[in-house]
Formats: structure tokens, C-alpha cells, sequence
């Protein structure tokens, strides 16, 4: 049959083959007993469980097992590069283009892998939202110093979304929220340059768009406090001009910055001008809304769905998306809007789950391309805080998301299984201060 197994020597192992382990899971370091082989890493784990052979099957893998090397020679057999398979020394964008549209499916990341990965990003998450506070303090004081704290979040976000995207979206769009300025600053940021990433800005004009997205509400520093704690629905006609005089505010505080670039200014004048006109402080309409004003335009009200101060409002990132898409889709730039729920995923990161056999668990990774098919970690009420296993939907295709879930649907020890599993175990850690 076409699906059948083969015996293999371990040291025929290479990315690319799907293997069968024929162990207890307690008794290998893998979230599955079977699954296809994707990293070099995988493959030495695999040869230091010490096992003589192993299950592979022809017809779901993408390579064929490496020749075994003379017998007498075994011991000394050292493969130089040139030895190798392409499917080995070839980089990740070739390998995958050398199997065509029909390319392997990514197998979730290691737990292990993945908690380091989120420990790292959290802990530069928290050192960036300090660094913000630290800034709109400086801003009035010492704005040259201010200007060149703001330069280097920018490209630190810029580096961050290049090496750890999905880690990075996870904890943007999954934390709890603390209703500071420094947070939501912090997201639109990210936000903005990985939109502005996604519709081909690169170089200096994504960072000028990441400063403006930055910097958008910096104004609101030289507002009065009484005018920022009236929620939105409640403003009277003179609370609202109060309000948005914090956009001209912004515009002359990015001015004593030293700040001219007009990427920049333009992101934070024209943050809440919308496409068809409803917006302010200028009603714009359509192309007369600056690229960057458009970009942060929709990375702002975004955060602000998801992370609103008043806790009860707040959608689910799917939610907010959703809702931009069907409810305030003709404010945005269409175009833009797409990119960005392609950007996020149908089931963006921090989204909770069903899924289709009933596992619930959260949403910590999509790719562009396969926004349908996220990487999930799994609300497992029989593991450990923090061990958590992670599976990808797409290596597992009679698997889907069933729908998303509400925080209040889950029981509260799955809810802090789920929301500290992602942070090192630590259920204190999730509560952003």
C-alpha cells in the first residue's frame, strides 16, 4: 500500500522524512509519535534516544533516507557539505521552493524552543513599554534625549519582527491589558511596521512610519487628565473637541523633537482621518490621507478594540478584525486592510480556539499563507503550567479552528493554563504592570 512504512538505520535520518517513533510519549522529548522530520535539530534528538531503527513513510515524506555509509567505515564515515543532500545544505527559501507548491507543511516548533523564544520577546516587550514610559517623561524635559530613545524602539521593532514575529504578535495581541499609554503606544508601533512591511515599505520609510505610529498619541501628554478618563460614548460635544486637540498637540511635540520627516507628522496628524471622510481633524478623503496616516489609522483602532481601557468593550482579536473588516471597513484603505488581516491571521495570534476534536488552546502563530492553519498551544488540563504541548494545523490536516472562544468560556485553571503556559509557568507574569 501506498502509505506503508519502511525500517530505517537512524543514521539514515534527515529533514524531510516522516517517521513514526513506535514510543509512549513520556518516553521522547516530541509532541507527536509521528510526524515529518524538519530541522537538523530534530534529527540529532531523534539518533540520541538510541535507537537502532526507525518507521519512515515513502509516501509522506518529501525526501529519501540517506545512503547508509560502508559498514567498516561506519565509525569514521564524516560527511563533508559537498556529500550532503541539496535538501539539507540548501537554505530554508530554497528548500522550499525546490518542492514546488506542494512543499512539506511546517511542523510546530519544539515547546521548549517556543518558551525560550517567548521569554526572550517578553522580556524586550517589557524593557520597550519601560523605555516608552521613560520617554514621555523626557519628551517636555530633555526631548533630544527623548528623540533618541524613540529612534532606537523603532529599530529594535523593526529587528524584532524580523527575528521573532510570531512570538512578538503573541504577546501584543494576547496580554492583559493595563490601560497604560506606553502599551498601546508599543503595539501600534509593531503593528504599524509590520503592516507597512507587508505592503513593501522598507528602509528609512518604515522606520519614519514606525515613529509616527510610535508617536501618535504623544500629544495627549499635554492634555488635561480629567478629558482622557471619559470613555468615548459618554464625551459631550466639548469633551470631543478637548479630545482630539490632542492630534495638533502631537504635531508641535514631535517639532520640539527635532522630528520634520513628513512620514512621520503625517502619522500623527492624521491617525484618525478616515477614508470616506468621517474622520478629523481635517475630513480628508480617500488618496488625500497620507500612506502612514493610513497605515497607524488602522493599527490604532485595531489595538483599541482588542486592548480598550474599559475591559468589558474589548473584542477578541479575531473579533476586532472582524469587526474593522464589516463594520468600519469604509473608513479604511481596503487595500491596507487586507494585507493586515493576511498579516495577522483569521485567528490572529492570542485568539483562544475550539478546535475541531474538542482540544481547546491559543492561538501563538500564523503564517501569511496559510491563515487558516495556525500553530496552537493546547490547553492541556493534564500537564504541567508551561508544558503545554504545540501543534500545528498545518501538518495535521483533518484538524481545523471550530471557532474562537471567549476568555469567560473557559473554566479559570485552563483560562491561567492557557495565558501562563506561553509566559514560563508563572501566572503572575501574564499581568502586564
Amino acid at each position: 500500500m501506498a502509505d506503508e512504512s519502511v525500517q530505517i538505520d537512524v543514521r539514515q535520518l534527515q529533514p524531510g522524512l516522516y517517521v513514526s517513533l513506535g514510543l509512549r510519549w513520556m518516553d521522547h522529548p516530541f509532541l507527536f509519535g509521528s510526524f515529518r522530520l524538519s530541522t537538523p535539530e530534530q534529527v540529532r534528538k531523534l539518533r540520541a534516544l538510541g535507537l537502532q531503527s526507525i518507521a519512515y513513510y515513502p509516501a509522506r515524506s518529501t525526501v529519501r533516507p540517506l545512503p547508509l555509509p560502508p559498514e567498516r567505515k561506519a565509525q569514521r564515515q564524516k560527511y563533508s557539505r559537498e556529500d550532503l543532500p541539496a535538501s539539507v545544505t540548501a537554505q530554508p527559501q530554497t528548500r522550499r521552493a525546490a518542492a514546488g507548491k506542494a512543499a512539506e507543511p511546517q511542523v510546530a516548533p519544539d515547546v521548549e524552543a517556543y518558551r525560550e523564544a517567548i521569554n526572550r520577546c517578553e522580556k524586550d516587550y517589557r524593557a520597550a513599554a519601560s523605555t516608552i514610559r521613560d520617554l514621555m517623561q523626557e519628551a517636555l524635559v530633555s526631548p533630544e534625549e527623548a528623540s533618541k530613545k524613540a529612534d532606537a524602539l523603532v529599530e529594535a521593532s523593526m529587528a524584532g519582527l524580523m527575528t521573532n514575529r510570531s512570538a512578538l504578535l503573541d504577546l501584543i495581541c494576547g496580554t492583559a491589558w493595563d490601560g497604560s499609554a506606553r502599551y498601546h503606544a508599543l503595539n501600534v508601533m509593531n503593528l504599524s511596521v509590520l503592516l507597512g512591511g507587508a505592503a513593501g515599505l522598507r528602509g528609512e520609510v518604515l522606520k519614519s512610519l514606525g515613529l509616527g505610529a510610535l508617536l501618535h498619541d504623544i500629544g495627549k501628554l499635554q492634555l488635561p487628565p480629567w478629558v482622557l478618563r471619559i470613555a468615548p460614548q459618554n464625551r459631550n460635544r466639548h469633551d470631543e473637541a478637548a479630545y482630539r486637540r490632542h492630534v495638533e498637540l502631537g504635531v508641535e511635540m514631535c517639532e520640539r523633537l527635532g522630528i520634520s520627516e513628513a512620514a512621520v507628522l503625517d502619522a500623527v496628524s492624521g491617525h484618525h482621518e478616515r477614508i470616506d471622510g468621517s474622520g478629523f481633524p481635517a475630513g480628508l478623503v480617500g488618496d488625500a490621507i497620507p500612506l502612514s496616516a493610513r497605515v497607524v489609522a488602522i493599527t490604532n483602532r485595531y489595538d483599541g478594540l482588542v486592548h480598550g481601557s474599559d475591559g468589558s468593550r474589548s473584542l477578541k482579536p479575531s473579533q476586532a478584525l472582524a469587526w474593522l473588516y464589516r463594520n468600519e471597513g469604509a473608513g479604511f484603505d481596503r487595500g491596507l486592510l487586507q494585507r493586515f488581516v493576511k498579516a495577522m491571521g483569521v485567528w490572529p495570534p492570542g485568539t483562544i480556539v475550539l478546535l475541531s476534536n474538542g482540544m481547546i488552546g491559543r492561538v501563538i502563530s500564523v503564517e501569511p499563507d496559510q491563515t487558516l492553519r495556525p500553530t496552537v498551544l493546547i490547553g492541556d488540563p493534564a500537564m504541567a503550567p508551561g508544558e503545554s504541548p504545540i501543534i500545528s494545523l498545518m501538518e495535521m490536516p483533518d484538524l481545523k479552528v471550530a471557532r474562537a472562544m471567549k476568555p469567560s468560556e473557559l473554566p479559570a485553571q485552563l483560562l491561567a493554563k492557557l495565558t501562563s503556559s506561553a509566559q514560563n509557568a508563572d501566572p503572575a507574569r501574564s499581568a502586564r504592570g
